[in-house]
């Protein structure tokens, strides 16, 4: 549970005025769980994932909630051998991160993380993501995302199968 992330996330929007539609719901752990409490199509999601190479390299990607990550283009554009990248175990995700799975947000981590965003993600007008607790979320135009991505040096690239 992290409350810490959530309001660094809320706090990250005032600071950039931006606008977004705070939800609460009962506690979801999938993409799918949390696209029907939300009402929203899953493609709709941003879907925050940990990999790492083994050499305590990190990184987040960041795709809409109905793909798959495709490991070799996130090799590529990290520069990692693909024989060592790999989804980062539930307990490293909540040290790094702070938050457990199914509550990752794309942004806003406990630790510096590099985040790349599929740009997929900007397919939507609007966006919606768990922010720290799996049962707290936000809804938020999409425009606005880019632009939040833009500001946190997010880097954009094709990472989806």
């Amino acid at each position: 549970m992290s409350l810490n992330e959530l309001e660094k996330i809320k706090s990250e929007f005032a600071r950039l005025s931006l606008h977004p539609t705070y939800l609460e719901h009962e506690a979801v752990t999938t993409s799918e769980d949390a696209a029907k409490t939300r009402g929203l199509k899953l493609k709709q999601g941003i879907k925050a994932l940990l990999f790492t190479n083994g050499k305590n390299d990190w990184a987040i990607v960041n795709m809409p909630a109905d793909q798959k990550a495709d490991l070799k283009k996130i090799c590529l554009k990290l520069g990692w051998s693909r024989t060592s990248i790999r989804m980062a175990t539930k307990e490293k995700v909540e040290e790094m991160t702070g938050c457990e799975i199914g509550s990752v947000p794309p942004f806003g981590h406990k630790t510096l993380i590099p985040i790349l965003v599929d740009r997929l993600v900007f397919d939507n007008k609007e966006s919606a993501f768990t922010i720290g607790l799996r049962t707290n979320s936000v809804k938020i135009r999409t425009r606005e995302m880019k632009d939040l991505f833009k500001e946190i040096d997010a880097k954009e690239g094709d990472f989806v199968e």
